[in-house]
């Protein structure tokens, strides 16, 4: 069905509703449901791959040429409701996925990490709950991440890719924790029993170490008296 589809302009409608989880049987696509559009084709559709395309992606123009099969598919700005469809995850050639200022709820979904050739994903302005998957972090092509203003926990996941995320992609994620935007996880935090431990520690070394102390320092003291006492006698008889 529409095996032949490049390009599905939806864009300035007022679309309800929730993602068609048939829309991941697209095999080939290039879809704008946004504000965004394609400004113009450079080149020829040549053996069935686009060439080179320039386009404006969240308000920045950005060329992909000799991508083979480019495919982007852009949702934001409508009134689209519900999950992420899981089956988006089988969309192997999708570089670029913008589902961002709609109502999609729930979690992230795990099988987005299966978009082994996303360079941009962008799901901020949603309602997404829950955890941040660590599947996301393993995207080798994966250069832009924005999962900023949503109702997001938890701590966020070492790696690479998320390391070097910018921290205004986290932002406005009051659940969110982690090295990356400087919030301490509690799991991060000593309790005040870990603490009451450490100080009892502490005053046990600090104690030890006097006891250890004072018995050389007193007895060093005698001897040096005496040393002393040695001398002024020594001293007298001269």
């Amino acid at each position: 069905m529409y095996t032949s589809l490049r390009i599905l302009d939806l864009s300035r409608n007022n679309l309800s509703g929730s993602i068609p989880r048939q829309m991941a049987n697209l095999p080939i696509m290039n879809m704008s449901a946004s504000s965004d559009h394609i400004d113009r084709f450079i080149g020829d559709l040549v053996e069935d791959k686009l060439q080179d395309l320039l386009v404006n992606w969240k308000k920045s123009s950005q060329r992909l040429g000799n991508s083979g099969i480019f495919v982007l598919l852009d949702l934001s700005g409508n009134k689209i409701s519900g999950e992420i469809p899981a089956s988006l995850g089988n969309l192997k050639a999708l570089k670029q996925l913008n589902i961002s200022h709609k109502k999609i709820s729930g979690n992230i979904a795990l099988l987005l990490g299966n978009l082994v050739g996303i360079e941009s994903l962008d799901v901020s302005h949603n309602e997404l709950s829950g955890l941040i998957p660590e599947s996301l972090d393993q995207l080798g092509n994966l250069t832009v991440l924005d999962v900023s203003n949503n109702m997001l926990t938890g701590k966020i996941p070492r790696g690479r890719k998320m390391d070097t995320t910018d921290e205004l992609g986290f932002q406005n994620n009051i659940g969110l924790c982690g090295i990356q935007i400087n919030i301490k996880c509690p799991e991060d935090i000593p309790s005040s029993q870990e603490r009451d431990e450490e100080d009892e520690d502490l005053s046990w070394i600090f104690w030890e170490g006097t006891w250890i102390c004072f018995p050389v320092g007193f007895f060093s003291t005698i001897l040096t008296m005496g040393y002393l006492l040695n001398f002024i006698q020594l001293f007298k008889f001269w």
